[in-house]
């Protein structure tokens, strides 16, 4: 954890003292509960932070909703820009930044001037290790990129992989064995530079889910003669440890569906356009609104 008052992570930078906050070195404004849950993300950079104290952080003293949350957190990941891609959901807990190592850290005290000698030039040998030093960390640094890279570029890589623009905000995985019934949606989510792949069986779905990221699965109820395909689809991905957020998107809800879907490991059920883009965008941190 940073020392109190200054806190950094990628191009993110504030400094309690002054209350600035920037992004890439341009100052950006963040709500008192945003910039909040934000910092409570940072000091606990790598571990999860549960919706709870999350929502104390951002609403002291107040009974807010889970929405609110989601808003905020929405709102920061479109403020910090890639960086944003590291806010994380951790399913059945709350949210995790994705700091990477050592990635949270008080600015660096400017170096001491190298020794000088008797008549006030800087002694070469100094002048040498100095050199040296630089040149090994600007190594490691690469050394670094290269073997980890940070979250965005590893994910602008992967979608050259699999043929996508480079200017996609997000990737959502959908599965339904009937998929012109779902193309205004679709077209919808394009409009946004959202990358939608299309599967028609659970199959498919687990396989690419295996391979690549995605932001988002929506998901038929039932299909090819499995009345409950969407249901044994959650279960696999969250069996095998995967975390994507997982919506319903279907004609016939019910409360025991809702209610099997959340047992299940799902996120919600959604009937209507408008229902399912206030369940996806915020996990692509777009807004829900028309094209």
């Amino acid at each position: 954890m940073p020392d109190r008052g200054q806190w950094r992570f990628g191009a993110f930078e504030y400094d309690e003292t002054a209350g600035a906050v920037r992004v890439g070195g341009e100052p950006v404004d963040l709500d008192r509960s945003a910039l909040a849950i934000l910092l409570t993300l940072v000091s606990s950079a790598g571990t999860a932070v549960d919706k709870d104290r999350l929502l104390e952080a951002g609403w002291p003293g107040r009974i807010v909703h889970e929405n609110s949350l989601a808003k905020a957190i929405a709102r920061l990941r479109r403020t910090l820009g890639e960086d944003g891609k590291r806010i994380e959901a951790v399913y059945g807990v709350g949210y995790r930044l994705n700091a990477g190592e050592a990635a949270v850290a008080v600015p660096a005290a400017p170096a001491p001037a190298p020794a000088a000698g008797p008549d006030g030039a800087r002694k070469p040998w100094v002048a040498r290790v100095a050199g040296l030093a630089l040149l090994f960390a600007l190594v490691a640094a690469l050394a670094l990129v290269w073997s980890r890279g940070d979250g965005a570029a590893a994910d602008r890589a992967e979608g050259l992989k699999i043929g996508e623009p480079a200017d996609v905000t997000g990737r959502v995985l959908w599965v339904d064995d009937h998929p012109e019934n779902n193309e205004s949606e679709r077209a919808f989510l394009v409009a946004h530079k959202v990358a939608v792949y299309d599967v028609t069986s659970s199959t498919d779905a687990l396989k690419l889910l295996a391979m690549y990221k995605y932001d988002a699965v929506i998901s038929d109820m039932g299909r090819n003669g499995e009345p409950l395909a969407g249901i044994e689809l959650v279960k696999a991905m969250r069996a095998r440890g995967d975390v994507t957020p997982f919506y319903l998107y279907t004609i016939l809800p019910s409360k025991a569906q809702r209610d099997l879907l959340a047992d299940s490991g799902g996120q919600g059920v959604a009937v209507t356009p408008e229902g399912l883009y206030a369940f996806v965008l915020p996990d692509l941190a777009l807004p829900a609104s028309a094209p």
